[in-house]
C-alpha cells in the first residue's frame, strides 16, 4: 500500500503527478541552491565584488569533482525505481544497502582529492589575483561539507525513487533557514568573510543528511534501511555504475566545457565576473526548475519500464514537455519584466547588474532548449541508456565550447561576452538534435503496448 507522501507512477492520470513529484524536488533543489545564492548574496552586500567573485567563480571547480558521483546518485534512482515497480523486495534492499555504502566511500575521496587540487584547478581556469586568495580559502572550508552533500544526494535519490520528494523539501526548508541565519552571523557578526559563508553551508548540508539518514532507519516497508547488514552487492553495484558513471562522467563534461568558458570569462576581470555571477544564480533557478521536470522522466519512466507499463512511456514524454513549456514561459517573463530588480539582489554595483543582464537574456530566454534536452536524457536513463547521452553530450556540449574557447574565441570578431554567452544556445541546439533521434531509435526497441510486453 503506497504511503500518502509516495506516488503509484504506474497507474492514474500523469501530468498531477508530474506536478505533485516535480514540484516539492524543484523547491528542493532551489532551496539548495539558496546555499550558493546566500552565500552570493551576503559576501556582495557585506564584503564587496571581488569576494563575490570569488565565491561564483569556484561552482565550476565543486561541480567538476562532484558531478561524477552525484551521478551514481541516479543510478540509484533508476535501480530502485525499476525494482519497486516490478515488485522486487529483495532487490531493493540490497540496493539501498549498496547505495549507502558507496555514498559514505564517496564523500570520503571527493573531500580528500578536492583538497590535493584546489590550488591548482584555479590557477587552471586562470581566477585574477585579486580573488584568488579568498576563492581559495572558501573552497577549503566548503569541501568539509562535500561528504555530506554526497550522501544528502544520495538518499534524497532514494525518496525520488517512490515519488517521495516532499521529505526532501520540508529537511531543505530547514537547512536554509539554518544557512541563512549562520551566514549572517558569521559574516557579519565575526567578520568571517568568505570563511563564513562557506562554513555555514557546510553545517546545513551536514543537517540535511543527517535528517534523512535518520527518516531512512525508521522507514517502514521498500525503502527501510538495512543497517544491521549493510554492505555492498557487487552485482547491485555494478548495475549502479553502468548506469551512473556515464551519468557522472557527462556532468564532469559539462563541467570542464563551463571550466574552459570561465577561464575566458574571468579574462574580463572582476566585474564581468560578478555579473557573471550574479546570472548565473538566476539561471540556476531556472535548471533546478526544469530539472525537476526531467527527475519525473526518469522516475516515471523507470517504474513503467519496471512495471511493464509501456503504453504510459509516450504520455510521460508529452506531459513532462508540457510542464516544461510551462516553466518557460513564467521564467522567460519574470526575466524580461524584471532582471534588473533580480540582479539588484545581489549587489549595489550598476556596472555588475548591466552585466548580468546581458547574460541573462542570452542565456535564459532560450532555456527551454536545454530543458528538452534534459528530459529526453532523464528518458534514456530511465530505459537504461546512460552511455549514448553522454557520448552526445561530449561531443555536441563539451567539444563543442572547448573548440569555440581554444579556436573562436581568440579571433576578434567572437571575442566578446555576448559571443561567449551565444555558445551556450548554439550548443543546445546541436545536442538537442541528436538527442531526439537517439531517443526515437530506443523507444522504438520496447513495446507500444503493455500487452506486447506481458510474459
Amino acid at each position: 500500500m503506497k504511503k500518502s507522501y509516495e506516488i503509484d507512477m504506474t497507474k492514474g492520470s500523469i501530468f498531477p503527478k508530474i506536478l505533485s513529484f516535480s514540484f516539492p524536488l524543484m523547491l528542493t533543489g532551489m532551496l539548495q541552491l539558496l546555499f550558493n545564492s546566500a552565500d552570493v548574496i551576503v559576501v556582495g552586500r557585506f564584503v564587496g565584488h571581488k569576494a563575490m567573485a570569488a565565491v561564483g567563480s569556484t561552482g565550476t571547480v565543486v561541480y567538476l569533482l562532484v558531478n561524477l558521483f552525484l551521478g551514481l546518485a541516479m543510478g540509484v534512482n533508476v535501480c530502485i525505481a525499476q525494482s519497486i515497480g516490478a515488485g522486487k523486495q529483495k532487490d531493493t534492499e540490497e540496493v539501498l544497502s549498496t547505495a549507502f555504502c558507496a555514498a559514505i566511500v564517496s564523500g570520503i575521496l571527493v573531500f580528500f582529492l578536492g583538497n590535493c587540487i584546489i590550488r591548482p584547478m584555479l590557477i587552471l581556469i586562470a581566477i585574477p589575483e585579486d580573488v584568488f586568495q579568498d576563492a581559495e580559502t572558501y573552497l577549503r572550508y566548503y569541501f568539509f561539507g562535500v561528504p555530506f552533500l554526497i550522501l544528502y544526494d544520495f538518499l534524497a535519490a532514494i525518496f525520488r525513487a517512490v515519488g517521495d520528494t516532499k521529505r526532501p523539501l520540508y529537511t531543505q526548508i530547514v537547512a536554509g533557514v539554518i544557512n541563512v541565519l549562520l551566514n549572517l552571523f558569521f559574516v557579519i557578526e565575526l567578520g568571517l568573510g568568505v570563511r563564513g559563508v562557506a562554513i555555514a553551508t557546510s553545517i546545513s548540508e551536514t543537517f540535511s543528511s543527517i535528517v534523512l539518514f535518520v527518516l531512512l532507519l525508521k522507514e517502514e516497508g521498500a525503502l527501510k534501511l538495512p543497517l544491521h547488514h549493510l554492505r555492498i552487492y557487487p552485482k547491485k553495484l555494478y548495475r549502479i555504475f553502468q548506469l551512473g558513471i556515464p551519468a557522472g562522467v557527462q556532468g564532469m563534461l559539462f563541467s570542464i566545457s563551463n571550466l574552459s568558458i570561465q577561464s575566458a570569462l574571468n579574462s574580463f576581470g572582476s566585474t564581468a565576473m560578478a555579473g557573471a555571477t550574479v546570472a548565473g544564480n538566476i539561471e540556476g533557478f531556472v535548471y533546478i526548475a526544469m530539472n525537476s521536470v526531467s527527475q519525473g522522466m526518469l522516475s516515471f519512466t523507470s517504474q513503467n519500464l519496471g512495471a511493464k507499463q509501456y503504453k504510459r512511456i509516450n504520455d510521460i514524454l508529452r506531459n513532462c514537455v508540457l510542464a516544461l513549456g510551462m516553466i518557460a514561459v513564467i521564467s522567460n517573463i519574470l526575466v524580461l519584466l524584471f532582471s534588473k530588480s533580480l540582479a539588484e539582489l545581489f549587489t549595489n554595483s550598476e556596472e555588475v547588474v548591466r552585466y548580468a543582464q546581458e547574460r541573462m537574456f542570452i542565456i535564459i530566454c532560450p532555456y527551454c532548449l536545454f530543458g528538452l534536452m534534459d528530459v529526453l536524457v532523464g528518458g534514456l536513463r530511465g530505459f537504461g541508456y546512460s552511455f549514448q547521452p553522454m557520448i552526445i553530450s561530449l561531443i555536441g556540449i563539451c567539444c563543442t565550447r572547448v573548440f569555440y574557447v581554444l579556436v573562436l574565441f581568440p579571433l576578434s570578431a567572437f571575442h566578446g561576452l555576448k559571443q561567449l554567452y551565444f555558445s551556450y544556445p548554439v550548443t543546445w541546439v546541436i545536442t538537442l538534435s541528436c538527442l531526439w533521434v537517439l531517443y526515437k531509435k530506443v523507444r522504438n526497441t520496447f513495446p507500444a503496448t503493455n500487452e506486447e510486453g506481458v510474459v
